[in-house]
């Protein structure tokens, strides 16, 4: 029963995980996202320039039946190319906004991870036996009727719906004046396409909620491939052990290294010890390594193996242990204590000069 529980996929994706299942393509999206997106985006701008598009085609309006003489002639080539620049004018802003949104939604579906090995040409993908099942799967396939036939019928019931409303406002029309009645059915037209677009958006909304729980599903993991993930990361215990001792060598090596170039070390009895160097030339007094407890412990071995000299002062090795960093100069207001300090080391050697 114990390997049952461990081989039932019941545990959450670990982020490692999560992040395989990414770089390989597999995350939650909508298939409507993108095209309602763009189509939010298209609205919007001809919302916001409608007066300048109705302006510019009214000018290349006037520009045709300016010289219709022109036409009869031939001479199309100054017509093509206003209509050219009214054909861009129009078009261009829009497709971009719609690039633009659709190619936005899909980093926020996705994500900014590039992955150029999805670029390789691999035969394994290119396997037509697995693309047919999944293209005549009957899952698949009624996930897909069933998705199209609810985009179908609500945008229908929604269509009708704000024709119904808008009905009685359109009979009018005939008896409008030309420009009037064209800014009404721009209206309704506009309307009916910014509920379609609401509706379609809220069903790209349910479709994303579908797929991202398949999606948990599917990179859901086992009891047991947690451990062996976890195993994976932290190495086995020998590897583990390999890497302290590694770890200790080098802080051992670089507390030497310090410990030799220093003049003094000041330290409590056991709990801290900071090794000073001072010369002439440097100005003040720098600290070339600190450490507590163990460190602390191994420092003093060190500078006693190098003949170093320790001195025992509480206040000020607490004090530059925890105030100066490794490498930096004592700060101004220890320049007295760490002096006098100095001053009966020289003493010390001196006296054992003589002696």
């Amino acid at each position: 029963m114990a390997g049952d529980d461990d081989t039932e996929r019941t545990e959450d994706a670990s982020p490692e995980r999560r992040k395989r299942a990414r770089e390989d393509g597999q995350f939650p999206r909508s298939r409507d996202s993108g095209p309602v997106a763009g189509t939010i985006a298209v609205l919007g701008i001809i919302g916001a320039s409608a007066g300048d598009f109705v302006a510019t085609m009214r000018g290349f309006c006037l520009r045709c039946f300016d010289d219709p003489l022109s036409l009869m002639r031939g001479d199309t080539s100054p017509l093509a190319e206003q209509a050219a620049l009214v054909l861009v004018a129009s078009c261009v802003p829009v497709a971009l906004a719609a690039a633009i949104a659709g190619t936005a939604v899909g980093f926020l579906e996705a994500g900014f991870h590039p992955n150029f090995e999805l670029l390789e040409v691999k035969l394994e993908r290119l396997e037509p036996l697995a693309k047919l099942q999944q293209m005549f799967s009957p899952k698949a396939g009624l996930t897909s009727v069933a998705l199209s036939v609810m985009r179908v019928v609500v945008v229908g019931l929604v269509a009708e719906s704000v024709m119904e409303k808008e009905f009685p406002a359109l009979t009018r029309l005939a008896r409008a004046p030309l420009g009037a009645a064209v800014w009404e059915s721009a209206r309704v037209v506009m309307s009916v396409a910014v509920w379609s677009t609401i509706a379609l958006g809220l069903i790209a909304v349910i479709d994303y909620g579908v797929s991202w729980w398949k999606h948990e599903q599917s990179i859901k993991m086992s009891r047991q491939e947690l451990k062996d993930e976890h195993h994976q990361q932290e190495g086995s215990p020998q590897i583990r052990q390999r890497q302290r001792a590694r770890a200790r060598e080098m802080l051992k090596r670089g507390l030497r290294k310090g410990v030799k170039e220093a003049t003094v070390i000041v330290a409590n009895p056991t709990h801290v010890a900071v090794a000073l160097r001072y010369k002439q030339h440097e100005g003040a007094p720098i600290v070339t390594t600190k450490g507590y407890d163990e460190i602390a412990q191994q420092i003093k071995k060190i500078a006693k193996e190098e003949g170093i000299p320790i001195i025992e002062n509480r206040p000020l090795a607490r004090a530059l242990a925890e105030r100066v960093r490794v490498g930096r100069v004592i700060p101004a207001d220890l320049y007295v204590a760490v002096a006098e300090l100095l001053a009966m080391v020289y003493r010390l050697k001196n006296r054992g000069r003589r002696a």
